[in-house]
């Protein structure tokens, strides 16, 4: 093996006591030993000599070693090393210098190590984490530095102190940009998309021949219904997805590299040896398959019921199963249907059709990190529910990004690692989109000003549907939760705090309750009292992006942005009023009939007001962030009930927060 066989990898994917999943796709067969041992000794501590492999085509191989431990446990907090060797004929003896070569040759190792290196958290310390999402070739608006690179840098600086080295990265969605491709990228993705299907290439569900570069915006538009309006180069095969996740991850992939994308492939040799030595999890967001990805039901009727849409969404799903899905969790697919998923790959041309429908209709996507505290990554993409709920007809609204179903598998795969986990530490959340974002302030802040105005914008975030948003508050009880998000292209902090009130729609709600869902209190009597139930608090960290950029209209309205003050108070009777509680009492904002510019303060009972729900949201101040604008990797650390956070940017650490 030498290091021109390798199309992506090595991969460092999920890593805990009991395996080791390492993932390796090269350009031709080898029988492969993947091996784990300490830092420093000679003893391999496990090995894996039948890793899951798939044959994508006679060019393209992905190997996906599982390494377990042969005598006890690998241990915690210590550093430990890896390789990939070579096995005999009789599949006895493994010869581990080739890789050590690619290893030195493309600086695939931190310090002085011969070998990429990891470690696993121990239980009782602290958890560092990186974090980030949107990682666009192209783009250069926010600076030309790729912000993942700089995981590299921080790893390369902590290579032997486990207690500040990064333990795991989790990478929240786009991580490729399937629909808007520039032209000298795409010129590179075809070359090598013809490497891969050699002579078999894949044969499209329509009788319309596949345009080249900068042709399809009007194909995809017409013959999948595609609504992105950047798709002049949009991919289509599952050659060509591949293909990108090639070019995303391996400056070797690269055959004539434009001078105009230099910023981000300068940096792949970085990015390369990051993802080579620390664990990473990932899950995806639209522009891993398209953008607006189920965006509404009615955008996924109109896609799925073509055959060409059906056929790009399905070689998107395909391709992210092999480069980032499995990975997560092999442990989540038995045996049997890994190997099954990988025979389907390989024979894909014998029945498109069937294999179409084996992804679309895997529920896999969710999983939740080995570690303390576990870190859930929620799939807000495949398992959407109409606007209005249960039975709901607003087909072309904005969805809830998890319908009311998709919530009660969720609380039923939370409920192992909440067992196992301190209660002082937060619930951990990886979310696509933001909870609350920066629009949802300034459209509050409208409101306040004239008691009046409509607040919830961005329709690929969850206040679009308050419904959905107030559920998930809800189904969060009185814990402390984190939620590390991405998608906006840019990079703050918020902290949130959300009270539940015993009313009408509090008792209506809890009828339909997801399954196994308990709630901190739960009224009594037979008729709401108002009474305040519960409080959780929320910590929202966003980064995004790492290599993309918000619109210039929009970047230059945060910087006003402050605090929520008042709160926002949802009544009963599903109005909003503006205001305080404090010391049982309400304190509402009003408009004052003598002098329009001004709010006047009333003193209202409980009974008055008839709450339901309060939310008050601090953003842009002395708690948080500044709104970042540039391209930025999250560090975030987990110290018990503590959490620090600061954005990793072109001049270093930015916005250090220490949030209890």
């Amino acid at each position: 093996m030498k290091a021109k066989d390798i199309f992506i990898g090595p991969l460092v994917r999920r890593a805990q006591e009991d395996v080791v999943v390492i993932c390796l796709a090269t350009f031709n067969p080898f029988n492969l030993r993947f091996s784990v041992k300490e830092y420093g000794k000679a003893k391999w501590l496990g090995h894996d000599d039948m890793p899951v492999n798939v044959a994508v085509s006679p060019n393209l191989f992905f190997y996906f070693g599982r390494v377990t431990p042969k005598d006890t446990k690998f241990p915690t907090h210590a550093l430990l090393a890896y390789s990939i060797g070579e096995l005999d004929p009789a599949n006895e003896l493994a010869d581990y210098t080739a890789f050590e070569a690619i290893v030195k040759e493309d600086s695939l190792a931190y310090g002085d190590s011969p070998l990429p290196t990891f470690f696993l958290q121990s239980p009782t310390r602290k958890l560092n984490v990186l974090y980030g999402s949107c990682r666009k070739i192209h783009d250069a608006k926010g600076g030309k530095m790729d912000a993942l690179s700089n995981g590299d840098t921080l790893l390369a600086s902590t290579f032997d102190n486990l207690d500040k080295r990064p333990a795991i990265l989790c990478l929240g969605g786009d991580q490729i940009y399937a629909d808007d491709v520039h032209k000298a990228a795409m010129s590179e993705v075809l070359a090598l998309a013809s490497a891969i299907e050699v002579a078999n290439p894949e044969k499209l569900p329509i009788p319309v021949a596949l345009p080249g570069i900068g042709g399809r915006q009007d194909f995809v538009t017409k013959h999948a219904g595609f609504t992105s309006s950047e798709s002049a180069n949009h991919l289509v095969t599952f050659a060509e997805y591949l293909a990108m996740y090639g070019l995303t991850w391996n400056k070797n992939n690269w055959v004539s590299p434009s001078s105009e994308l230099q910023h981000f492939i300068g940096s792949l040799d970085k990015v390369r040896r990051l993802l080579a030595n620390i664990p990473s999890y990932m899950i995806f967001d639209d522009h891993d398959v398209t953008d607006d990805w189920n965006l509404s039901l009615k955008w996924q009727q109109n896609v799925i019921l073509r055959k060409l849409g059906k056929r790009i969404v399905a070689n998107g799903l395909m391709a992210f199963w092999l480069c980032q899905g499995y990975g997560n969790d092999p442990y989540l697919y038995s045996d049997q249907t890994a190997y099954d998923i990988a025979d389907r790959i390989r024979n894909r041309h014998k029945n498109y059709n069937f294999v179409e429908n084996v992804f679309l209709r895997m529920d896999n996507w969710e999983f939740f990190t080995p570690t303390y505290p576990f870190v859930y990554f929620l799939d807000t993409r495949t398992k959407r529910g109409p606007k209005d709920g249960l039975g709901g007809t607003d087909y072309s609204a904005p969805a809830y990004l998890k319908s009311v179903p998709s919530w009660e598998v969720t609380f039923k795969r939370l409920q192992q690692p909440l067992k196992r986990q301190n209660q002082n530490l937060p619930l951990v959340f990886v979310s696509a989109a933001p909870v609350f974002g920066f629009t949802f302030i300034e459209d509050l802040q409208k409101a306040v000003s004239t008691v009046a105005g409509p607040y919830f914008l961005d329709l690929e975030s969850w206040s679009a549907n308050r419904r959905h948003l107030m559920l998930f508050l809800q189904l969060m009880g009185n814990k402390n939760v984190v939620l590390l998000s991405g998608d906006v292209h840019y990079a703050f902090t918020s902290t949130v705090k959300f009270m539940v009130f015993d009313d009408k729609t509090l008792r209506d709600a809890i009828k339909l309750m997801p399954f196994g869902v308990t709630l901190p209190r739960t009224p009594v009597g037979a008729t709401p009292t108002y009474d305040a139930l519960w409080t959780a608090q929320f910590i929202q960290l966003t980064s995004s992006a790492l290599k993309n950029f918000a619109s210039t209209a929009f970047t230059q309205t945060p910087a006003h942005l402050t605090s929520m003050e008042p709160a926002m108070i949802l009544t009963e009777a599903d109005d909003r009023e503006f205001g305080k509680f404090e010391n049982n009492e309400f304190t509402i904002y009003e408009s004052n009939p003598f002098n329009p510019d001004r709010l006047i303060k009333v003193k209202k009972g409980k009974d008055e007001v008839k709450p339901a729900r309060l939310f008050r949201q601090r953003i842009n101040d002395a708690f948080n962030s500044r709104y970042i604008g540039e391209h930025n990797l999250g560090v975030v650390s987990f110290n018990d009930k503590t959490v620090t956070n600061y954005f990793f940017t072109s001049s270093g650490k930015d916005s250090e927060r220490v949030m209890s």
